[in-house]
Formats: C-alpha cells, sequence, structure tokens
C-alpha cells in the first residue's frame, strides 16, 4: 500500500535533509566510511535520502520505509557505539576557517546523532499509527519488523 499522508512526508523531507546537512557532510563524512556499518544500511539509506524528492510523485510503500528506518537505526546505534566515544580524539588535516568549520561539526555531530534518532522514531511511530488506519483489511506491515521495534526502542 503506497502513504500519502501529509504528515509523514514532511518527516521524510526532515529526515532526509538532516542526515544530509548535519551528519554526513563534508567533515563527517570521512569519519562516517570507518565505522563498521553494513552495505545494505549505506544503500537503503542512500535510496531514502537520494529519492526523497520523488516521494511526492510515486509514494513508498510501508515495506520500503520501514527497511530504511531499519537501515537508520542500525547507522545510529553504530555511530553512538564506534564512533561518539572517540570523536574528540579524530584528527582531520584541516586549516584556517575549514578548521573552525570541522571543529563546529565534530561539536554539534552527538546532538545531530541524536536529533536524527528523534526523526527516526517520530516517523516510525507516524508510519505504524498510518498503517494500523490503512491495514482494515490486511495485516499491518509494521508486524513483520520486529527487529525495527527493538531498534527504535534502542534508540
Amino acid at each position: 500500500m503506497k502513504i500519502s499522508d501529509a504528515n509523514i512526508t514532511a518527516l521524510i523531507e526532515s529526515l532526509s535533509n538532516h542526515y544530509n546537512t548535519n551528519i554526513t557532510s563534508r567533515f563527517m563524512r570521512p569519519l562516517l566510511l570507518q565505522l563498521s556499518v553494513k552495505k545494505w544500511v549505506w544503500d537503503a539509506i542512500d535510496s531514502f535520502t537520494l529519492n526523497v524528492s520523488l516521494f511526492d510523485y510515486q509514494r513508498f510503500s510501508y515495506d520500503d520505509l520501514y527497511k530504511q528506518l531499519l537501515a537508520f537505526s542500525h547507522f545510529i546505534i553504530v555511530t553512538r557505539r564506534e564512533l561518539l566515544p572517540k570523536l574528540k580524539n579524530h584528527t582531520l588535516r584541516f586549516a584556517g576557517p575549514d578548521k573552525i568549520l570541522m571543529d563546529m561539526a565534530v561539536n554539534t555531530f552527538p546532538s545531530n546523532i541524536n536529533l536524527l534518532a528523534e526523526y527516526t522514531k517520530q516517523l516510525y511511530r507516524k508510519l505504524v499509527e498510518s498503517d494500523r488506519v490503512d491495514s482494515a483489511t490486511r495485516e499491518p506491515a509494521y508486524l513483520q519488523y520486529a527487529e525495527l521495534q527493538d531498534l527504535i526502542a534502542r534508540l
């Protein structure tokens, strides 16, 4: 079933914009690429963030969005476990104004990961709510994603 809820669309755009602007900035990308994140996670996140503009035209299914939220959840958990504890120790070679921007990116990164987690949880809750309403004649799709429910609880 395709989703057409305006609140869900707004959350998708917010999550995608935040990820592209604050998480994968040119300052943080080299550090993120060192994480032990599986390829399917990167692929799902890329698919989500690169195709968000198509959402208004094509609409996504619940299954698609649950899989992408599963990827975001994995990414957030791995980032918190592997990168945040040693973030201040990472030194990348930047000088001048770039050094200042790098310091800002590093200092705000923990807050930005927390905000990404909040967007992920909000979108999950909205999807489940919409899925329940739309599933009068079928089993809600979220029931097939028990792992996602557990990961969302850990965010």
